[in-house]
């Protein structure tokens, strides 16, 4: 994600749980954060689709202060979203 930052969460999963993400994770070709993004991707993708789109203010992204460029993309990938009829999730995590 070259235009936002990213985000660091720290998360405590038991050792099960972690084990089986570790496998669902190689067989998806992934990482195991990049398998637990991609679910956080869908469940907000769900959650829009049911609810329709949350609305962020830009105070609160990080990538997005104050930059006319991120600004300009964010404003596309909206137009992209709603001409697919999609919910920005889509468009900004690339859903299909």
């Amino acid at each position: 994600m070259s235009a936002m930052e990213q985000s660091r969460f720290t998360l405590r999963i038991h050792p099960l749980v972690m084990a089986k993400m570790k496998y669902i994770a190689e067989t998806n070709g992934r990482s195991v954060n990049k398998e637990i993004e991609q679910i956080l991707k869908w469940v907000i993708d769900d959650f829009e689709n049911k609810r329709g789109r949350i609305h962020i203010d830009e105070e609160d992204q990080p990538g997005f202060r104050g930059t006319k460029t991120n600004k300009e993309q964010l404003r596309r990938l909206e137009e992209q979203a709603q001409l697919r009829n999609r919910p920005i999730s889509s468009a900004l995590f690339r859903i299909k």
